[in-house]
């Protein structure tokens, strides 16, 4: 079952009532006609537990209470449609390009002829693939691939490289099956969850006792990375060169490579160590892990500089909580050592949440120019989108509510219907004081809007007053919304 299918199916699996092929359409970004195609081929692959999709024209698509129970009791979507999944040919094309990929890890050549035979499309889709797959490797870890026609193709990557290759593939997309999927085209082997839930615990305990704590992705992540330099160096591939000649193992890691090593009954070299050691400063780490464990001389650097930056411009002073700089130094000293490495998040947040924060997003944008600056290094959008969302939480700049007033002079079904609709928006922002009717503000005291920071009209005030506004319709929609949204944004710090 395609991951498209599977997903159609836990949509269905979990709706309460029936799901419309114009939601799952959405939701899958394709058509109402593959949704059909998709149900129909679905209810071919569950008709042998004696299971099948309701459809209906006006309702959509629902399975009844007995059908989720057989699927649920059973477990069928993980033990057999994944498993079905996981060992199919790849047929999507970033299926595809990341079987490609992953073959070139573990041979020096490989030709079109082979991975199109291999893969049932033709070698033009190939060398389509092969471009692509170049393109991506070149932006995001500045590596490539070679073409020969005598040879074959290429990946032009030391181990080291080849490593960071492993761990950008399985940060995309760090779901069970996802991951059985591409560690089965890697290493030929199905049973990758269990080691590595076994190995979380040891992770786990160990780093904890040394006060690290990790994000639960980040947990997940070392512990794939762990487990593909013990399947690496089964295969007979390691690290031989090393930027840390010099380097000295951590207490935390050598904790970890004991009862790995014992584990696994493997000595992995110090070269092995000190890479994954590494790769462990890039995680996430959580606000209950000692500060002095993650704190670096450069990353302190960099955030003095950038508390300056903001109280010179914006007047926020960010520095005056000890709690703010800790939990920037928690993030800014790995993100440092993610971009000199090369290393990635896991399932990262949609980066696009800086259109949501534009003013976080615009003060995170100053470690952008200081980052460059200091060390020469290029921070990225889903980077500063974490720097965002810390800034929401920290800067506090909404904890003083906007005193507003309403300005309506229609009747209470509508007055009260845009009072709804503004705390329901904007409550933790604003705090509405009053409804005026037109006339009654017109000619209010000037002394009794004193203390007021903001209007939301229905009608034109313009040379009433000099306190801001934004004109809205009777019926509140979604541009009205946005235009307050953004009002509040463009002027959140004038209005501190």
């Amino acid at each position: 079952m395609t991951r498209r299918r599977r997903n159609i199916l836990n949509l269905i699996l979990n709706a309460e009532e029936y799901i419309t092929g114009n939601e799952l359409a959405r939701i899958c970004n394709v058509t109402i006609r593959t949704i059909r195609s998709d149900i129909k081929e679905i209810n071919v692959q569950l008709k042998e537990y004696n299971v099948e999709i309701d459809s209906s024209v006006k309702s959509g698509y629902f399975l009844n209470k007995k059908n989720k129970d057989i699927l649920k009791r059973n477990n069928i979507i993980r033990k057999v449609l994944d498993y079905e999944y996981i060992i199919e040919t790849p047929n999507s094309p970033v299926d595809r390009q990341m079987y490609i990929l992953l073959k070139l890890i573990n041979k020096k050549y490989i030709t079109a002829e082979e991975l199109a035979e291999a893969l049932y499309v033709s070698v033009s889709t190939i060398n389509n693939d092969i471009v692509l797959i170049n393109s991506m490797l070149k932006t995001d870890l500045n590596l490539g691939i070679s073409y020969s026609l005598i040879k074959g193709i290429r990946l032009k990557a030391d181990e080291k490289e080849k490593r960071n290759i492993i761990s950008w593939v399985v940060a995309k997309k760090l779901n069970i099956s996802t991951v059985l999927k591409y560690w089965n085209y890697l290493f030929n082997e199905e049973n990758v969850i269990t080691e590595a839930r076994e190995l979380y615990h040891i992770v786990k305990a160990e780093t904890q006792k040394y006060n690290y704590y990790l994000s639960g992705h980040s947990y997940q992540f070392f512990c794939y990375e762990i487990l593909v330099a013990v399947k690496r160096q089964q295969l007979g591939f390691q690290i031989e060169k090393s930027d840390y000649v010099n380097g000295s193992i951590e207490e935390v890691i050598i904790a970890i490579k004991e009862k790995v090593e014992s584990k696994y009954e493997i000595t992995l070299s110090n070269n092995e160590w000190l890479n994954l050691q590494e790769c462990f400063k890039s995680k996430q780490f959580l606000q209950e892990t000692n500060i002095l464990n993650i704190e670096t001389k450069e990353a302190v650097c960099i955030i003095e500089e950038f508390f300056n930056k903001v109280y010179k411009k914006y007047k926020i002073d960010l520095g005056d909580e000890q709690d703010n700089k800790n939990k920037l130094i928690l993030y800014v000293a790995p993100m440092i050592n993610r971009i000199r490495h090369r290393h990635f998040i896991a399932n990262t947040i949609d980066e696009k949440v800086v259109d949501n924060y534009k003013l976080e997003y615009k003060i995170a944008f100053e470690f952008e120019h200081i980052i460059k600056k200091e060390l020469n290094l290029n921070v990225s959008l889903i980077e500063l989108a974490y720097i965002t969302m810390h800034l929401v939480s920290m800067c506090g700049l909404w904890k003083y509510k906007l005193n507003t007033i309403l300005v309506c002079d229609y009747d209470e079904s509508i007055i009260t219907f845009i009072k709804d609709k503004i705390n329901n928006h904007f409550g933790e922002k604003i705090n509405l004081c009053r409804v005026y009717d037109y006339q009654e503000f017109m000619y209010e005291n000037e002394e009794n809007l004193n203390g007021i920071d903001f209007i939301i009209t229905t009608s034109t005030i313009v040379d009433i007053a000099n306190i801001p506004f934004v004109r809205i319709n009777a019926e509140i929609e979604n541009t009205d919304i946005n235009m307050i949204e953004e009002f509040l944004e463009s002027n959140k710090v004038s209005f501190k």
